[in-house]
């Protein structure tokens, strides 16, 4: 069937893409329009994908996203905010994961100005995200503590478009996926080794440690092939963490001169003590270890239903998934596994008989990785911008192979 590409709902899912990679259009939203424009938007837009085909995508829709409405509705029970604000934050968690699903499905015609627009924001915020942080070099460390919207740290680095905690990550979960493009010939050279050195300059003024460890990692599917599967790619994994194992003292000399060679106190600090082992990382002064056992003690306490039925130790707020589990108990733990075994079946699976799976493996592990020792569930990348990019990659814009995938 053929449809317009550009429509209100083509052009609302365009906004929802900048809203999320562009801090400049969040701030332009709220202060030249009103604060509740894109809680307008988002329901509109969510509204429209969920009702829009009749009762068959309708129940398509809801059986898919069933184990992330139950993780929501868990979520309920240990709010602490209003009804309406957790209402909005389910909406924006659970949105990824429609609109990717309608669109890869059903609206293929919209595929490519999707990921063009991905793509475009996410080197203009990278751009202006490295300028800022040359001027404000703890910028993005510091959006990620700040809870008042009307901190002037705040305001300021959002108008300058400086990305923060969310913006680097989502740079590092889509890396797998740069690789692929340059693996398959969808990009120049050029503008992948642009792209690369674009990243490690972001992660390193940024100062994420974790980000900088992944990339890394990422970094050695450059030297596997383009036909690598998710077999080829368990090997590789096993083969480096043994070799990784044997060779530990020459691993360890490598990052201790690394760490030398970043200009960045909290980098070198954290790598320094990650090189010197176990020893390091307990006399390493950081609190992550402390908050993940904490999370863990509390789902030890109470094991089912964590805080639902008056689990009284709160999470350390450091690990999504040691954090679901504090909170949720084990439903919270099923329901996240089922939640992302649906995503890799929904969003991932559809592209197993194509070249260079073992790289989309990886850009799923990673986001999983990520959830456990950070926070966030990351579905904006994984349910909805990777699998939006994949299909202009490979161009499964089918609606015919994308209804089969559902109904295997």
């Amino acid at each position: 069937m053929t449809r317009k590409a550009l429509n209100p709902v083509t052009l609302a899912t365009i906004i929802v893409i900048m809203y999320m990679t562009m801090p400049i259009v969040s701030v332009f939203i709220s202060t030249y329009i009103t604060t509740y424009a894109y809680m307008l938007l988002t329901v509109f837009l969510l509204t429209f994908v969920i009702f829009a085909g009749g009762m068959r995508r309708f129940s398509l829709m809801i059986y898919m996203s069933a184990p992330i409405l139950f993780y929501i509705l868990c979520s309920f029970t240990v709010r602490g905010g209003s009804v309406l604000l957790w209402g909005y934050q389910s909406i924006l968690l659970v949105m990824p994961v429609f609109l990717g699903y309608y669109f890869l499905g059903y609206r293929p015609e919209n595929i490519k100005i999707f990921t063009a627009t991905i793509i475009i924001a996410t080197i203009l915020t990278t751009i202006t995200t490295m300028i800022g942080l040359i001027e404000f070099p703890s910028a993005s460390r510091t959006l990620a503590t700040i809870s008042s919207v009307n901190d002037t740290d705040l305001i300021k680095y959002t108008w300058r478009n400086i990305g923060g905690y969310d913006f680097v990550y989502t740079s590092v979960l889509l890396y797998p996926i740069l690789i692929l493009a340059y693996k398959t010939k969808k990009i120049h050279p050029i503008l992948f080794w642009g792209g690369v050195i674009m990243l490690f300059s972001l992660v390193i003024l940024s100062e994420y440690t974790t980000a900088l460890i992944l990339i890394m990692l990422t970094s050695l599917l450059y030297f596997m092939g383009k036909r690598t599967s998710s077999k080829r790619l368990l090997l590789f994994g096993v083969g480096f963490f043994l070799a990784l194992i044997i060779m530990w003292p020459l691993f360890s000399k490598f990052l201790l001169w690394l760490a030398e060679l970043l200009n960045s106190d909290i980098l070198s600090s954290r790598i320094t003590a990650l090189a010197n082992g176990s020893v390091g990382l307990e006399s390493y002064d950081d609190q992550r270890i402390n908050l993940y056992m904490k999370s863990i003690s509390g789902f030890l306490k109470s094991p089912f239903f964590g805080r639902i039925l008056g689990g009284e130790l709160l999470p350390g707020g450091h690990s999504f998934i040691l954090d679901t589990l504090c909170n949720y108990g084990i439903i919270g733990g099923a329901a996240l596994v089922l939640s992302y075994r649906n995503i890799y079946r929904y969003f991932f699976k559809l592209f197993d008989n194509q070249d260079g799976y073992g790289y989309i493996i990886w850009a799923f592990a990673q986001a999983i990785i990520l959830s456990s020792v950070n926070t966030g569930m990351w579905l904006n990348v994984i349910a909805f911008f990777i699998p939006i990019i994949l299909s202009a990659i490979y161009k499964t814009n089918s609606e015919d192979i994308y209804e089969d995938s559902l109904d295997s």
